[in-house]
Order: C-alpha cells, then structure tokens, then sequence
C-alpha cells in the first residue's frame, strides 16, 4: 500500500468494504442489510470486491528519476 496512488488507495477500500459486507450478509451475521437485501447480490458484491481489490494494485505512484 505504500507505492499505491490516493486513487488507488480509495479503490482499495471500497473493494475491502463490499467484500467484507457481502462475505458477512452470505455468511449470517448481517441478516439482512438494506443495500444487499440477498445472498445472490452478496454473491456479486464479494467477487466485485475482490476486483476492486487487485485492480487497485495497478495504479502505483509514478516516480521521477
């Protein structure tokens, strides 16, 4: 995280966030959340997450040598 750009780092954790709230409304702690009301939608937001998460290793800050 320390080479990654402030765009990247956003990307990141909202990645973090959508994996974490679809992993926890599949799994049971959150039984039902107003913006994930299923678990087919909890399905699509831990894989988006986990998208958002490695695409968010290409975007490294950009050093002048």
């Amino acid at each position: 995280m320390k080479t990654s750009s402030s765009i990247g780092k956003i990307i990141y954790w909202i990645g973090f966030f959508l994996f974490i709230s679809g992993l926890a409304t599949s799994l049971g702690p959150f039984d039902y959340n107003s913006l994930i009301p299923n678990k087919s939608v909890a399905l699509i937001c831990i894989f988006i997450g986990i998208a958002f998460m490695l695409s968010s290793n290409f975007l490294k800050n950009r050093f002048d040598q």
